[in-house]
């Protein structure tokens, strides 16, 4: 699996992190440091939810390697039963993307209630690339499953060229970087958002 795979595959494992005990810690210890119980329970689930999808993406990418190396041996029965699997994981995937996406409205619908105010940019900041995260993952999810319908009709003789698979895998690759980049973004903007809670 090449560097890009592993880091695509990254793209949400440490994504939302936990986090509600210390708050609550925090909030005792420090009265002018709060963070709402909705924010760190929305926070904890859509770990649950990135976790589910992060799990999705990697079975996706290992089978797509399979059905590669199948359509080589010239075994296009069982590449076309992958595939059609593969389909199918893919709206799963799309399930928990958008079930994170309502994770992180309730998450937004508070923010307000933050305190300090280091803290609430800093939540702000994290929503914003979060929420850019899920637009660019739903477009991942969008070109994966082009691919896989591509490879179907290059399996069965039908009308795909090199050149569109070619084309796919660029798109794939491009909301990649965007995904990694946002999570990046995000995960630094934790780090200050619990910083400021904790001092």
């Amino acid at each position: 699996m090449s560097k890009r795979q592993k880091l695509t595959l990254a793209i949400l494992a440490g994504f939302i992190g936990i986090g509600g005990g210390v708050y609550l810690t925090a909030k005792i210890l420090i009265p002018t440091a709060y963070i709402p119980p909705i924010f760190s329970e929305a926070r904890i689930n859509g770990a649950g939810f990135a976790k589910n999808i992060v799990s999705l993406l990697e079975e996706s990418v290992r089978h797509l390697q399979e059905i590669a190396t199948l359509d080589k041996q010239g075994n296009a029965p069982e590449a076309l039963t992958l595939i059609s699997q593969e389909v199918i994981k893919n709206r799963d995937i799309q399930q928990e993307a958008i079930k994170l996406s309502s994770e992180l409205e309730k998450m937004a619908r508070v923010i307000p209630e933050i305190q300090p105010d280091k803290a609430r940019f800093a939540a702000t900041e994290a929503l914003s690339s979060e929420i850019a995260l899920v637009s660019h993952l739903l477009n991942y999810t969008t070109a994966l499953r082009e691919l896989f319908d591509v490879l179907r009709s290059k399996l069965t003789r039908t009308t795909a060229t090199e050149e569109q698979v070619r084309s796919l895998i660029a798109g794939i690759n491009r909301e990649a970087e965007a995904i990694n980049e946002l999570n990046q973004k995000f995960n630094n903007a934790l780090q200050e958002l619990d910083s400021a809670v904790l001092k």
